[in-house]
């Protein structure tokens, strides 16, 4: 007997009715979508995709504390390989501007049609299979996970320096976005993106000493040619400036 392989959805709608339809007409369209969470705005969401990090996020766009179309860009940024569909009573052009900018593989009105549901739900896991089995027969395919997951550090601790994405890592390693992303995590509670930075920006620290070097050129050590690109996620990770840093260490001194 083949195993049937089942994709994660978790659903983000404010008004519970109406999730529940959505998630009935989820399962209707396609049984290989399960949904394994809802949340009623884009903060709980957001828990629950760190929590479990779903094939696809299924929103609406009018939520309070965080709306859908602040999700999809916290999605397309962090998490580029989870699908993001927008289903909203707004046709509005400009909503779906500006979803098609953040990447949603869909936009579809209330109240939702089954057809389009079943086509847009049917796409995506066709991508999400070819995604799985685009993996390359090579030595890294017969390590175990935590092998792999070391193997992943100790090259992003090699390379910092250098231009490094999640695509290019998981290209370098031989497998989809998906699955490295998710042992990645799983070993070391944080995406492989997180600790990129993580890993540059205590780098720079150190560097940061060294008074005489300008706080660009620290920038392009730890792979951040852009200073403003640099500067912003130096404060990201620790809550002040490079430039403010440096000032506290040269009171230590």
């Amino acid at each position: 007997m083949t195993h049937k392989i089942t994709f994660s959805a978790i659903v983000v709608e404010d008004e519970r009715l109406i999730a529940k339809n959505i998630i009935k007409n989820i399962y209707r369209a396609n049984e290989s979508f399960e949904v394994v969470g809802t949340a009623s705005n884009g903060k709980e969401a957001l828990e629950l995709i760190e929590s479990f990090l779903p094939n696809i996020v299924l929103t609406d766009i009018c939520m309070p504390v965080m709306d859908g179309l602040e999700l999809s860009k916290f999605i397309f940024e962090k998490y580029p390989f989870i699908h993001c569909v927008i289903i909203s009573g707004h046709s509005d052009f400009s909503y779906a501007k500006t979803a098609i900018r953040y990447g949603v593989s869909d936009y579809l009105l209330k109240p939702i049609n089954l057809g389009e549901l079943t086509t847009t739900l049917d796409k995506i896991e066709k991508n999400l299979l070819a995604s799985q089995n685009d993996f390359k027969v090579d030595e890294f395919s017969y390590k175990k996970p935590n092998e792999i997951v070391e193997l992943v550090t100790e090259y992003i601790k090699n390379n910092y320096h250098e231009t490094i994405d999640l695509a290019g890592l998981a290209s370098h390693f031989g497998f989809s976005i998906s699955y490295l992303t998710k042992i990645f995590t799983k070993y070391m509670n944080m995406t492989p993106s997180k600790f990129i930075k993580e890993y540059r920006i205590n780098i720079s620290k150190q560097l940061l000493w060294n008074f005489s070097l300008p706080i660009s050129t620290v920038g392009e050590k730890v792979g951040y040619p852009d200073q403003f690109h640099f500067s912003k996620t130096f404060k990201q990770i620790t809550g002040m400036s490079p430039s403010d840093y440096r000032e506290q260490l040269k009171l230590i001194n």
